[in-house]
This record gives C-alpha cells, structure tokens and sequence, in this order.
C-alpha cells in the first residue's frame, strides 16, 4: 500500500530547492563511523506504491511532499532513485541494552507482533537476497532470517521478560544521532460513515481508478461520480481527510465494514490546505491541526470549504478490501501494519522490516501536546512522502477516532536506536 500523518497537519509544508543528497561512504569497522545527511529536503523521490498515508497528520516545519517510495525486499523500485540512498553508518556506537532510557519498561508486544510479520515477509523470499540493494550494511535477508528463528519458542502470549530475552539475545542496539536531530509524528487508518447512494450529507464519491485513461490524471476539482465507478459516498471533509491518511474504513448504515485501500493517485503534486490557510492568515502556524481546519470548514460552509480542498489538486483512488480481524491496512512492506508496533522511515536510510529503538514523547489523550516520555520498539514497515531524514518517523497509532486523535497532536523529537543481528551490529563498533 502506499502513502504514508502530524502538530501542524497538512500545515507546515515549506517550499524547499531539490538538492541532491550526499551519499555517506560504506566505511569499515576500523574507521570512524560518520553520517553524511542530504543537504536538503527532498521533492522528488521515487513514485512507486503507496504506504498507508499520503500525508502525516502533523507536518514538519520544513517538508516538501513527493511521490511516494517503496523498496520492498522482492522487487526493485518502479523508477530510477532520483535521490539515492544514504548510508546509515551511526554516529556512535551505542553500549548495552540497559542504556537505553525506558527499556525495562516498555511493552515490547506489538513490535513482537509486527516482526513476526516482517520475518513471514522474509521467509517468502530469496535468503540471498540483500535487505537494502543500496545499503549493503544492512547485510542479506538471510542475516536476519536467523533472528527470526529465535521467535520459533514464542508467542504473543510471551510475558514481556519473555520478550525482552529474545531482543537482547538477537540483537545489539546501535545509536544513530542525537535526539535533538530526530522527529517522530504519527498517522492512523480513519474509520468513516458512508452510504451506497448519495444523499445531501453523504454526496462525496469515493472514487475506484477510472477505466478512461484521461480521468486518471484530472485534477480534484475536475473527478466526480461520473468519472470513475463509485465505491461509496461520504461526507466531503472525511473524505478528503481519508485520502491524506490513505486509507480508511467504510461503515455503512447497515453495519457493513469494508476498507477503501490506496489503489492510486492523479499524479498531481500535493498541497497541503493547512498551508494554504497558514499563507491566508486564516490560522497561525500553531493552530493548524487537523481539528482546527475542520473547525474552519465547518464555520466557513461548504462552499469555501469545498474551495480550500480543491486547492490541494492530488486525488487518491482506492480499492475494496474485506477487514481481516486484528490487522490493520497494508503498509509499504506489503504487511498488515501493527498498532504502536510499525513505523514509517526514509527508505533512503533504511530497509523495511528491521527494529528501531525511539526514545520520544507520546501524547496520553486528546488534545496532548505535550505527552510524556517514553520509549518505543517499532518495525519499519512503511513509508510516506513527506518522511525525509535518517532520524524520521512516523508512528502508526492504530485504527478509529481515539487512534488520530492522537496522532493528531503527534509532533516531538525523537533519537532512533537500531536493533541489529549481533553479527551486523559488530561493523559498527570501532576497534580498541
């Protein structure tokens, strides 16, 4: 699937130069381990298929959108990397498990849950095979294959001592950067009301990817029901938040459940309304989230909210899927995302399936912005266009209401620690 949410939702989306990113040398265990970043954001990664959201819900200050970019461990990319990937080399080594802040603490289940997903992933392809093709540090799917060997005795029933034991036998944490270099966001799978036929309230088509070719690259403004089969209708604002995340749930009157996936996009570029507002003086950078510009819809009418989304030209076509029980949308790793288990990274630093340690801060409830510290193991398992840096991420917080509204308010630094295979891990330990 692919599109992969954020304090300042849709909003903060600067204009930046596309530059070329440095590409950090493969270095030996023997020398000094250095990160070369890009210079600056990237606008033009590769297209490809789409992680669960288009957007996050809060962007960062300076990010600019692009299309979206898998690297899936069977298949090369759909295009030329334009922007290739970077070597992931840490700035330092990090000690033992017992130094990362949090560790004894935390619930280690669902990044459980989600690497059992990763190794079912890796287990279905060549062992041969290299994890990254462009980030040869990151060894074989074989070199991780052995680790999941060890998941063979567990399950999720596993106490978390249980847990604990598996990780710190199979894997040794390295420290990426600085925490004050990181930032970590979140994006969730919405749940909306729909009709099978359009009423007053309900008179927003969810469109399948139009049988004519030239529907296929029109313009928001230009797509209605009669350019494309209709799934659903919904309420024009939901629907429109849904294509940003990606994905959604359909719940139709009569219980009916099904998911509307990310089939495709019109090729236009993305323009986040949040901006648009911010550049109108309708909103203040610290007020554009995603509940402040639905209030300003809501005030405004439909009229001019129906201006301010065709502002954004991007339009998502989706796809019927049926609710597996417990497993959320498909995220660019083409596995079931896991709640507070999965995260979407910068392919450019990293292969998906791997564990990272983020120390961070969560939000408790809605309307927290300011959270507690924590810390988190989550699997790399999607991406998004507007995820751009070695110490990027965005956190998948689940399905529903409850779920974005804490994503929603998502936006804190972040330190990224990789869990590698001992073996890997030791390249990256400098010699006495």
């Amino acid at each position: 699937m692919k599109q992969l949410i954020w304090g300042l939702l849709f909003g903060a989306i600067l204009s930046a130069c596309a530059t070329t990113p440095k590409t950090g040398p493969i270095l030996t265990p023997t020398q000094t381990p250095v990160l070369q970043e890009p210079a600056e954001p990237i606008d033009a990664p590769v297209e490809g298929p789409s992680p669960v959201s288009e957007e996050p819900m809060i962007e960062p200050e300076v990010q600019v959108p692009g299309p979206e970019t898998p690297n899936t461990v069977e298949e090369t990319p759909a295009a030329p990397i334009e922007n290739p990937p970077v070597s992931i080399l840490p700035t330092q080594p990090s000690a033992e498990f017992q130094s990362l802040s949090y560790w004894d603490g935390t619930d280690l289940k669902p990044a459980f849950a989600a690497f059992k997903r990763s190794c079912r992933h890796w287990r279905k392809a060549n062992a041969n095979k290299a994890l990254h093709a462009d980030l040869p540090e990151f060894g074989k799917i074989a070199d991780w294959l052995s680790a999941c060997n060890g998941l063979a005795e567990l399950n999720l029933d596993a106490d978390q001592q249980e847990l604990k034991r598996f990780f710190e036998t199979e894997f040794s944490p390295i420290v990426v950067g600085a925490e004050a270099d990181g930032l970590l966001t979140g994006y969730y799978q919405p749940e909306i009301q729909a009709q099978k036929y359009p009423t007053k309230e309900f008179r927003e088509p969810i469109l399948a990817i139009p049988t004519q070719k030239e529907n296929r690259s029109k313009a928001r403004d230009q797509l209605s029901a009669a350019s494309a089969r209709v799934i659903a209708f919904g309420r024009p604002a939901e629907v429109f938040f849904m294509q940003i995340q990606g994905s959604g749930i359909l719940v139709f009157s009569d219980g009916t459940r099904l998911r509307a996936a990310y089939a495709d996009n019109n090729g236009h570029a993305y323009t986040s309304i949040g901006r648009v507002l911010i550049d109108r003086g309708e909103l203040t950078r610290s007020e554009a989230s995603k509940q402040s510009i639905e209030a300003w819809m809501k005030k405004a009418g439909p009229v001019k909210a129906r201006a301010l989304m065709n502002e954004n030209k991007r339009y998502i076509f989706f796809k019927e899927e049926n609710l597996i029980p417990g497993e959320g949308p498909l995220g660019a790793m083409r596995v079931a995302l896991t709640e507070m288990g999965s995260m979407a990274i910068d392919t450019r630093y990293y292969p998906y399936g791997i564990p990272i340690w983020v120390n961070t801060t969560l939000p408790e409830k809605k309307g927290d912005y300011n959270g507690n510290g924590t810390g988190l193991l989550l699997i790399t398992q999607d991406t998004g266009r507007a995820i751009r840096g070695k110490q990027r991420g965005d956190i998948y917080f689940g399905t529903g209401a409850s779920a974005g509204a804490l994503a929603g308010v998502m936006k804190h630094p972040g330190q990224f620690t990789l869990l590698l295979p001992k073996h890997l891990a030791a390249q990256f330990k400098p010699s006495a």
